[in-house]
């Protein structure tokens, strides 16, 4: 083997050792975008959960203040009631008409206001026992979805562990590609991937780049499809490979 072959079968190695980096960087990105939503995805679920909860305490929170206006207007109704007994307790010691009328008067205006709080006690206890007949529904609801979460979350905090796992064997792999390649490329392709989106090794189709859809160089473009050298594209300096195009295949003769 003379020593421009050898250096050609180097350079394929270190061509298919980079593409393999990229398909595990391409991996590694994956697996930590897929860890990045799952705290999202939890904390969105919560937030939907503490809504339900929020409704529930909004709702107990009125059935209380509706406990509270009915126990105050009971005790108006019972200051009026009172109020009329003192009231009437006044006729026996009256002197004149007019003292009379006036006590009349006075208890009569007691009686109207009675009604006004019993009639407005009537309305807070209906609303209090339609407010009420909501709690059961709305309490089993939230305990469906506290359920429903706890699971999700269940789930989501396994598939955490595993992806986790999955990402530490991936780059645990990818430091032993890293291994093989020279560290010379392998440094290049570091920068690279670094400045270009975590891309540093693209493909070419016909001669044109695919990480930046710039047109190569004619002599490199054949070069890059021979696959005998490896090559940076002059424009964005990503590391260039080619798949050939599958051959069609023939329809096998069909016997007469």
């Amino acid at each position: 083997m003379n020593e421009e072959t050898e250096k050609r079968e180097k350079e394929q190695i270190q061509l298919k050792l980079l593409v393999g980096l990229q398909v595990k960087d391409n991996e590694i990105n994956d697996l930590k975008k897929s860890l990045e939503i799952i705290p999202g995805q939890i904390a969105s679920g919560q937030k939907e959960l503490e809504g339900k909860k929020s409704k529930l305490n909004a709702l107990q929170a009125e059935i209380d203040s509706l406990k509270k206006q009915r126990s105050q207007l009971e005790q108006d109704a019972k200051a009026e009631a009172d109020h009329m007994a003192k009231t009437k307790m006044k006729l026996p010691t009256v002197k004149t008409n007019k003292e009379y009328t006036a006590i009349l008067h006075e208890t009569d205006a007691i009686k109207t206001k009675i009604t006004e709080i019993e009639d407005k006690e009537l309305e807070v206890m209906e609303l209090l026992d339609a407010k009420e007949q909501e709690i059961p529904g709305l309490e089993a609801e939230f305990k469906g979805e506290e359920i429903q979460f706890k699971e999700y979350k269940q789930k989501k905090e396994a598939e955490k562990a595993r992806i986790q796992k999955e990402l530490a064997d991936a780059e645990a792999q990818r430091t032993q590609f890293g291994q093989e390649i020279d560290p010379k490329l392998l440094s290049q392709y570091n920068r690279v991937s670094q400045a270009r989106d975590n891309l540093g090794v693209v493909e070419i189709k016909g001669e044109t780049c695919q990480g930046c859809h710039q047109n190569l160089q004619p002599q490199v473009a054949l070069e890059v499809r021979a696959g005998e050298k490896v090559h940076q594209c002059q424009s964005c300096d990503r590391f260039l490979y080619f798949i050939p195009e599958p051959e069609p295949q023939t329809e096998s003769a069909v016997p007469k």
